[in-house]
């Protein structure tokens, strides 16, 4: 198996997709996407459609912090828990419906850390100035399972297992931000469903590697 990596890329190319170093796997290689959307990558480097597919697997976790402290700020704490436990498994599964390349802009300022963060920080401040201190300690805890993609990975995990035949969260994101960006680019997308299959063909390809390693461990 080759694998390719470009200069100061922060991805590697394998037969069976691309591996970010922020750990997110998207099954289409670079030679299929030219295939799909020729001229694209010319006008839109790959990196480029990469990093705006990661703002928009990220928002699940950064909006979610964003909903979560401005509950907990102008509601409560048990409104704010349980909208985060509604919201993050609703806005991860169908996020990729509602890809734009406005609402990429926008959400690619929320994905700034200092943004989340910040918020955080004066919310939790306020929570524990007027003596709310579960509400700071539950904050802080909310915090760092959204932050760090727990909860996403968890959502991720358990949809992976129920819907075996369907494409991945994180390659429905992929293939919108390519379709988008190629209208954007006036360039015509050439057999989505054919794309689509092939995206499936190297999950598959990807989940029998898996199996034969844990078989190979036990």
């Amino acid at each position: 198996m080759s694998v390719s990596r470009l200069t100061d890329s922060h991805y590697i190319e394998t037969p069976r997709g691309i591996f970010t170093s922020a750990g997110n796997w998207f099954h289409i290689t670079k030679d299929s996407l030219d295939t799909y959307a020729p001229g694209l990558l010319k006008k839109q480097p790959l990196e480029k459609l990469i990093k705006k597919a990661e703002v928009w697997i990220r928002s699940v976790d950064n909006l979610g912090i964003v909903l979560f402290m401005l509950l907990l700020y102008s509601q409560n704490l048990a409104v704010a828990a349980t909208s985060i436990l509604l919201f993050v498994p609703v806005w991860h599964i169908n996020k990729s419906s509602f890809i734009s390349l406005p609402l990429t802009a926008v959400l690619s300022v929320i994905d700034k850390e200092i943004f989340v963060v910040l918020l955080s920080v004066l919310v939790l401040s306020w929570m524990g100035i007027t003596d709310q201190y579960l509400s700071v300690f539950l904050g802080i805890v909310f915090f760092c399972i959204l932050k760090f993609g727990w909860f996403r990975w968890l959502v991720e995990w358990l949809y992976g297992k129920i819907s075996n035949t369907s494409m991945l969260l994180n390659d429905r994101v992929l293939k919108m931000i390519i379709l988008k960006y190629a209208i954007k680019e006036d360039i015509p997308v050439k057999e989505v469903d054919a794309m689509e299959k092939e995206i499936l063909s190297l999950i598959r390809q990807q989940r029998e590697v898996v199996n034969k390693y844990k078989k190979k461990r036990k």
